[in-house]
This record gives structure tokens, sequence and C-alpha cells, in this order.
């Protein structure tokens, strides 16, 4: 039985979104601000490094599945963890991060189509979550690659149009350092992706083949 507390699980949740916002979206201020010449390319290879080397990192450490009264803990943390790589920017790039809008996510497309690419991107990445990180025939070293590379394909698809968000914690961070112009967009990156996380969730249990193939909750949290 794991010895591990679940104050252990929420700090792997918060460092893990630190990581995500602070690398992904320095690729965006750097894109911005600073002339870094990444392109969208550059900024979606980051996005889909940070997650999938932060899953091979800190993936053992937090829960692939977990009772629900544990959401608002994990929300918590990666919120934090979002706000906090924020400040960072904020102290490192100074002016740039402002001018970078410190890598929130805006849309440049119609809002309903916005709402369409969050949802639909949210479903590809929630789909191979639960299939590589929840089923038990999925291989230990898979989830990493699958779930990196995923973020990049989303990222290379849906960044020009959305910003490819995928995540209310990477967009919430950003935005309350921005100001006004992500604020007014915020609702759409803080609802879309949820929605499209629980139709992937409820799919994939129609998919699983029984409850026998799922992984189980650790003891720690159950």
């Amino acid at each position: 039985m794991s010895s591990r507390t679940p104050a252990q699980r929420y700090l792997a949740e918060f460092l893990g979104t630190f990581a995500l916002v602070f690398a992904g979206c320095g690729a965006v201020i750097s894109q911005c601000s600073l002339s870094a010449g990444i392109g969208n390319l550059g900024i979606a290879v980051t996005f889909g490094a940070v997650v999938g080397t932060m899953v091979c990192a800190l993936g053992p450490i937090s829960a692939g599945r977990f009772p629900g009264r544990h959401v608002p803990f994990y929300l918590a943390a990666q919120c934090l963890g979002a706000l906090l790589a924020s400040t960072a920017h904020w102290f490192l790039f100074g002016a740039a991060a402002a001018n970078g809008a410190f890598g929130a996510t805006t849309p440049t497309v119609a809002p309903a189509a916005a709402v369409g690419f969050e949802i639909l991107l949210t479903f590809l990445l929630m789909l191979v979550i639960m299939a590589v990180a929840t089923d038990r025939r999925a291989p230990g070293a898979v989830p990493g690659p699958a779930i990196g590379g995923t973020v990049l394909l989303c990222a290379l698809f849906g960044g020009p149009a959305t910003g490819a968000s995928l995540n209310p914690a990477r967009s919430l961070g950003p935005a309350l350092f921005a100001g006004e112009a992500a604020l007014r967009w915020l609702p759409i990156y803080l609802l879309a992706p949820v929605v499209g996380a629980v139709m992937a969730a409820f799919t994939y249990e129609l998919l699983r083949d029984g409850s026998e193939h799922a992984c189980s909750a650790p003891a720690d949290l159950t």
C-alpha cells in the first residue's frame, strides 16, 4: 500500500501546472514580445514537450482516477500553479510579459467557433488521457509521449484559432494578469474545456469494455 498522502498529489498538480504555464506561456511571450522567431510550431512543441515531460515526471505521484471529492483540491492546486507561473513571468519578463499578454488565450474566430474548438480539442486530449492513464491495458511508458503528443497536435491545429487552452487553469492565470481583453473571453476557456473533458470521459467509459480494465483509485484517496 502506498504511503503517499493526498497533499503530495496536490503538490504534483501544482508543480505540473506551474511548468505548463511557465514554459508554454513563456514561449508565447517570447514570440510576441522578444521576437524569438519560434512561431506557432515552436509554441506548440513547447506546450507538448512540457506536458509530456511533466506526465513522465509527476504522473506516478498524481492520481489517474480518484473520487470526486478531491476535484476541488486538484483544481485549486492547478489554479495556484498557473497564478504563480504568471507571477514569475511578471518578475522575469517585465514589460515584455504585459506586451505578450502573459500568454493569455483569446480567440481569432467567432465566439461560437471558439467554443466548438475548445470543446473538440479538449475532447480529443481527454480521450487520450482516459485511454493511457486510467486503463490497465496501457503500458506504463505510454502516457507521457501520448498525452504530450496530443497537446502538440491540438496546439498546432487549434492554436491559431483559440490558443488551444484545453485547461481552465492554463487560461485563468495569464488572463488575471493580462486584464480586460483576456478576461472578456475567459468564460469560454473556463467552461468549454470542462464540457469537452466530461464528454470524453463518458465516451471512453463506453469504449472501455468493462470496469475491470479501469485503474483503481490510490488507497490514500479512497
